[in-house]
């Protein structure tokens, strides 16, 4: 589809909007018009067109060294803490941010379906996490069954969650994270268990890769019952609300950690199949995939590619040139001590068109990062630092507008 074509499908509302245009006072309709255009690969208007969402304060826990283990037993808590950071976050900040509600219990609740030991999070910095895994041998893989998303390991929770949310609060609601298939497996099995059963038992791998992406679309879709959402939207993937047409994503860290040959193998056919259930869906990871982008554009449905660059710059280069033009690129890192050199990096890293570019970056309070990725307290307040983002961003854009 050509540029003329996207416009006009725009223009027509076969692109739609979601459903909030306001939350408590403040207009929501034109930043989701932003981010629609955006995931559509639309060209830029101005330089206020460039979608930027900060998020702050998180939904997190980890590196939150205020938050109580409350958070993630007490729905009424998890709900007041989120809704309030919202607010401020709106007061204060004029960027791109749309609030929803994320129920957050960590990577593992899919794992923890099948088995996995999971721990409560003592709070203060840590979130729950998977402590142990569920399948020590090839013949587990054979016994494993699909777990019922209302009552295995931790998913009845993060339910009861959802329900109270939408039941008492204004916020939508949004689904937990989406571990995927491919780190859900290897937790289920230890990283080196799956890696060398990839090589020695390729049966056993694609039976347990089936299993757990089936598992996943039935996770996924219970969640959006208990939100409210149609398969094929959702009020908000890992921070940043999508438009009708991207209902789902995928936590992929995993992909740096396994060759092309593998995942192609072995994960591309299941995510596709999972963004077919939900109209396309959005795939993150953190760092350098510059193996995979080949395998990337051979997901069926792959709207959008959520990369944390993690200050890799020569990695996120490869990572535009080979999807611009084909997926959204949602670039999502932690906030950085120079903030404009960060950003400058960035966007030189990116020697084309911005069209079909976001940013949705994540704040910890006063916590940075220096480009080795050392964290540190900077003493900076955080919404001086979303501001800084804002600012950064705009500049930039508009810079590489006037030399367009």
């Amino acid at each position: 589809m050509n540029v003329q074509q996207r416009e006009w499908n725009f223009r027509k509302g076969i692109i739609v909007l979601g459903i909030l245009k306001e939350w408590r006072g403040f207009d929501i309709a034109s930043r989701c018009e932003k981010i629609t255009r955006a995931i559509g690969l639309m060209p830029l208007r101005s330089p206020e067109d460039f979608p930027v969402v900060v998020n702050s304060p998180c939904y997190f826990g980890f590196g939150d060294k205020t938050r109580p283990p409350e958070y993630w037993s007490d729905p009424a808590l998890m709900v007041k803490i989120q809704e309030d950071g919202f607010y401020r976050h709106l007061q204060e900040v004029n960027d791109d941010t749309v609030p929803y509600f994320m129920p957050w219990f960590g990577t593992g609740v899919l794992a923890s379906a099948f088995g996995c030991a999971y721990k409560d999070s003592p709070g203060y910095g840590e979130d729950p996490a998977i402590v142990g895994r569920c399948i020590d041998s090839v013949k587990d893989i054979a016994r494993l069954k699909k777990p019922r998303p209302h009552s295995g390991g931790w998913m009845a929770r993060v339910l009861k969650t959802m329900e109270h949310a939408r039941k008492h609060s204004d916020l939508p609601v949004g689904m937990s994270d989406l571990n995927s298939p491919l780190s859900t497996a290897a937790q289920m099995c230890g990283y080196e268990n799956l890696f060398i059963w990839m090589y020695e038992e390729s049966e056993a791998v694609h039976d347990l890769m089936a299993v757990v992406a089936d598992a996943f679309i039935d996770w996924v879709k219970a969640q959006k019952e208990a939100a409210g959402e149609g398969l094929d939207e959702s009020n908000g993937l890992q921070g940043a609300w999508s438009p009708k047409g991207m209902g789902v994503w995928l936590s992929d860290d995993d992909i740096v950690s396994v060759g092309p040959e593998l995942y192609e193998k072995f994960v591309v056919p299941q995510y596709s199949r999972i963004f077919g259930a939900f109209g396309g869906g959005s795939l993150h990871f953190c760092g350098n995939a510059s193996h995979q982008m080949e395998n990337i554009l051979k997901i069926k449905d792959l709207k959008a590619v959520n990369n944390s660059t993690m200050y890799d710059m020569e990695a996120f280069s490869k990572l535009y040139k080979s999807m611009a033009g084909k997926a959204a690129i949602i670039i999502q890192d932690t906030a950085y001590f120079d903030i404009r050199g960060y950003f400058k990096s960035l966007f030189e890293a990116m020697d084309g068109r911005l069209d079909g570019v976001m940013i949705a970056s994540f704040v910890q309070g006063s916590t940075v990062k220096n480009e080795r990725g050392e964290e540190f307290d900077c003493g900076r307040g955080e919404f001086e630092t979303c501001r800084q983002i804002v600012a950064a961003v705009r500049e930039l854009t508009a810079e590489r507008l006037s030399r367009a």
